[in-house]
C-alpha cells in the first residue's frame, strides 16, 4: 500500500529523545455491561522505575472485551518507544463452529510481546507496525492452538522523537486530536461495505472442501497490504485507536466531542478570553504533569487523562450501539446502499480503545509554565 506521510517525520529516533507517552485502555463486549476501568489493568504505568510494578505490556481479556481485543507495550523495553493498537476479530467465522476471539486476541498478545523483547534499536533503529504485524501474524499462523479465524488489525509504533509510524489492515483504525480538532484520520479499508481487508487462517481442509463444494468465501490479505502512514507528533496530541464497534457508531465530529468535553472540564484544553472565538489552546504544563505510574495502590485513583478519555469513547459508542433512535455512521451506511433494510439506530458490537496521550519535556521546547488549573 502506498505510505502517506503528515508532518516532517523521521522513522529513526535521533540520540536524544525527548517523547514520552501515557497509555490506557477501555474495552466492553457486545453482550456484557462496560465496567470501571481498573488501575494497572487498562490504565498501564509502563514507565515506573519500580521494579515489578507493572506488567511489561498491557492487553485486553477475553471476557472484558469479547471479540475484540487491544494492546500496548514497550518496544525493547525503553520508555521512549511504544507499540500499541486493536484488532478486531471477524465475527462470520462463528458459522464454521470457530471462536473469533482466539485470532484477534492471539495476534494482539504476539504483538505486545515481540514488541517488548525487540530487540534492533541499535543506532537509534526503531521497530516498524508493519514488520510487528507480520511477526505476529506468522506466529498466529503456525500456532497449532489457533485453529482458524480472521481479524482486522490496527497499530502504532512512536518514539523518543515524536515519530509516530501506523500500519491499518480493515476497518479498524485511529484518530489524532490537536486541541479542538481532529487533525489526522485513518482511512478504512474494504472490499465492499461491511466486509473489510482481514487477516485469515484458514485451514488446508477447509480450503480443500471450498474448493471443491463451494461454501462461504474468506478473505484473507497479509500485512503486506496494510495501510502505512507517518506522522510527527506534537506536545499534547492525543491518538486514539479503535475497533469498528466504535467507529459504525460514532463519526469523527461526535468523538471529537466527547474528547473536547473531557478536555476541557479537565483544563487539558481551555479557551483564550482575550480572543472569543479562538482556536482551543493546550495546558501543556498540565499535560506534563500526568503521572507515568498508575497502579491499583492507595492514593492512585485521581483522574488519568488517557482513562478518562478511553472510557468515555468507549461508553458512548456502547451507548449509540443500542440505541434504536439514533443513526450512526453504520446505520447512514446501510440506509445508502441497502434503502429497502430500513436501518434504524445503533450496531450493537465488541469494543476496544487504546488512549495515547504524548508528553515532551519541557526543556526540548523552552516552554515557559503556566499555572495549573485542573477539575481533579
Amino acid at each position: 500500500m502506498p505510505l502517506r506521510q503528515h508532518r516532517p517525520y523521521s522513522s529513526d529516533a535521533p540520540a536524544k529523545s525527548t517523547f514520552t507517552y501515557r497509555l490506557a485502555a477501555a474495552a466492553a463486549g457486545k453482550r456484557t455491561p462496560s465496567r470501571a476501568p481498573k488501575a494497572g489493568q487498562d490504565y498501564w504505568g509502563y514507565a515506573s522505575t519500580q521494579a515489578n510494578a507493572t506488567p511489561p505490556y498491557l492487553r485486553s481479556t477475553k471476557p472484558n472485551s469479547g471479540e475484540d481485543a487491544f494492546f500496548a507495550a514497550t518496544v525493547g523495553g525503553s520508555k521512549h518507544h511504544v507499540a500499541f493498537g486493536v484488532a478486531d476479530g471477524v465475527g462470520g467465522w462463528q458459522d464454521q463452529g470457530v471462536d473469533p476471539s482466539d485470532f484477534s486476541h492471539g495476534l494482539c498478545g504476539l504483538m505486545a510481546g515481540t514488541a517488548y523483547i525487540h530487540e534492533g534499536l541499535e543506532a537509534g533503529k526503531n521497530v516498524r507496525p508493519q514488520q510487528l504485524m507480520q511477526t505476529a501474524y506468522e506466529a498466529v499462523i503456525g500456532n497449532p492452538r489457533i485453529l482458524a479465524g480472521g481479524c482486522t488489525a490496527s497499530l502504532a509504533v512512536v518514539d523518543g522523537a515524536g515519530g509516530m509510524e501506523t500500519a491499518n489492515l480493515g476497518d479498524s483504525g485511529f484518530l489524532l486530536f490537536s486541541p479542538g480538532k481532529v487533525a489526522h484520520r485513518s482511512q478504512i479499508q474494504t472490499h465492499a461495505f461491511n466486509t473489510p481487508y482481514q487477516l485469515s487462517k484458514i485451514p488446508p481442509k477447509m480450503q480443500a472442501q471450498n474448493a471443491i463444494f463451494g461454501g462461504s468465501a474468506h478473505f484473507s490479505e497479509t500485512p503486506a497490504q496494510a495501510d502505512v502512514e507517518r506522522y510527527q507528533l506534537k506536545h499534547g496530541d492525543v491518538v486514539l485507536f479503535a475497533t469498528d464497534g466504535v467507529w459504525d457508531n460514532l463519526s469523527a465530529q461526535d468523538t471529537l466531542g466527547i474528547v473536547t468535553k473531557v478536555m476541557e472540564e479537565h483544563g487539558y484544553w481551555f479557551k483564550s478570553h482575550n480572543f472569543p472565538g479562538a482556536e482551543s489552546l493546550l495546558n501543556g504544563t498540565l499535560i506534563r504533569s500526568l503521572p507515568q505510574k498508575v497502579d491499583g495502590k492507595a492514593g492512585s485513583n485521581a483522574p488519568y487523562l488517557p482513562g478518562l478519555l478511553a472510557t468515555a469513547v468507549m461508553r458512548e459508542a456502547k451507548s449509540a450501539g443500542l440505541d434504536t433512535r439514533r443513526n450512526g455512521p453504520f446505520a447512514k451506511e446501510v440506509n445508502l446502499h441497502y434503502p429497502h433494510e430500513g436501518w434504524r439506530g445503533g450496531k450493537p458490537d465488541d469494543i476496544a480503545v487504546v488512549v495515547c496521550v504524548a508528553v515532551e519535556d519541557a526543556a526540548a521546547i523552552g516552554e515557559e509554565p503556566m499555572p495549573i488549573k485542573a477539575k481533579l
